[in-house]
């Protein structure tokens, strides 16, 4: 495996067709909130483009038949203006039919949504042509996210830290879900597990993986340090972890083939009570590891003001879109802040998105 990826990762031209957007910034505005309207978001974030480049990509890498040209109806709506619609609706938290009403209503955030004119689809159709797009569009959607990102030096992609966390579900008859027990105090979760690589300087995520939550965190480890390095060529030089990552393969995957540093943690009572008498160790342990937390404020961030946690759906296919959307939302916070010159507003979803009352 270490030698496939080496191979690779001296051979990796830019095989991707990154979409090429223009990210100059606008005046600053000096006002406490930035609230900007979906249109505005769509368009600062150019998620329509975006959506268009994520659906052929995903469309070379798993080829489907062709639509059909002589039976059946013509296909009045795109699949990108569903991504775009799919995108508002998770960054405002609408239902179904709210995001329908929202775009029927307002004629500037459809036509930044591609949809014809005076023509926006209905409930039902959305909520099917969006099941049935998959995991690829909207996995490369993300993705496309983070490249904007890069472009623009927000994510440095030096500094990362690996970690991951249990989303549950509302279905319990869903079989594609596990059950995690953490801790003996802290009670089950029937759900899915988000295993996410972060940048630790912009707090933002690099990429990410999905399994049931009964899978261990560290088999997503190599994965995703090997597709981050392979789709962004980073210049990752320190992997920070938790004791879960503490295994041999992943420590010699990070030192031979990334040729990167790394700051694992190491669980203490391995070794008995004796290696507590090294204070002096110990305290200049817990100072290198004390960025590790970052990545439990993300998640928090994520769960409880972008609703990572909150949506009632199942299936794998679902947690992939809904996490890849709920993503996607927080880099679009950071990117619209930060083209609007407020950086400091980067990670607050109530400060850069207007309120649903505001046009």
């Amino acid at each position: 495996m270490l030698t496939k990826f080496t191979a690779l990762y001296q051979n990796r031209p830019n095989s991707l067709q990154w979409p090429d957007t223009d990210l100059g910034l606008f005046p600053a505005k000096m006002s406490k909130r930035l609230w900007v309207s979906p249109a505005q978001f769509l368009t600062l974030v150019h998620a329509l483009t975006l959506a268009q480049w994520a659906l052929t990509i995903a469309q070379s890498w798993h080829p489907a038949l062709p639509p059909p040209t002589t039976r059946g109806r013509k296909q009045v709506y795109q699949d990108s203006s569903i991504i775009v619609m799919a995108l508002v609706h998770v960054a405002w938290q609408m239902s179904y039919e709210e995001v329908v009403d929202y775009f029927r209503t307002h004629s500037q955030a459809a036509q930044a949504a591609g949809f014809p004119p005076g023509q926006v689809i209905g409930v039902s159709q959305y909520w099917e042509r969006r099941r049935a797009l998959g995991i690829g569009p909207f996995w490369f959607f993300f993705v496309a996210m983070v490249w904007q990102l890069l472009r623009l030096g927000v994510i440095k992609g030096t500094d990362v830290i690996l970690d991951g966390t249990t989303l549950r579900i509302w279905f319990h008859k869903d079989p594609e879900a596990g059950w995690s027990f953490p801790k003996p105090w802290k009670g089950s979760v029937w759900g899915y597990k988000v295993h996410t690589l972060l940048c630790r300087w912009s707090q933002l995520p690099i990429l990410f993986l999905i399994t049931p939550a009964n899978r261990q965190e560290s088999i997503a480890a190599i994965p995703l340090l090997a597709l981050s390095v392979v789709l962004f060529a980073l210049p990752i030089t320190l992997v920070r972890a938790d004791s879960g990552y503490f295994t041999a393969p992943i420590m010699t995957f990070i030192r031979v083939t990334l040729r990167a540093s790394f700051m694992i943690d190491y669980n203490v009572r391995r070794r008995g009570k004796r290696f507590l008498a090294t204070l002096f160790f110990l305290d200049q342990w817990h100072f290198h590891m004390g960025p590790r937390a970052i990545i439990e404020r993300h998640f928090a961030w994520a769960k409880r003001y972008f609703g990572l946690e909150s949506a009632r759906w199942s299936g794998w296919v679902a947690a992939y879109q809904h996490t890849a959307l709920v993503y996607a939302v927080m880099l679009g916070v950071a990117l619209t802040a930060h083209r609007l010159q407020r950086p400091d507003l980067a990670g607050s979803r109530t400060k850069v998105l207007a309120m649903r009352t505001l046009s």
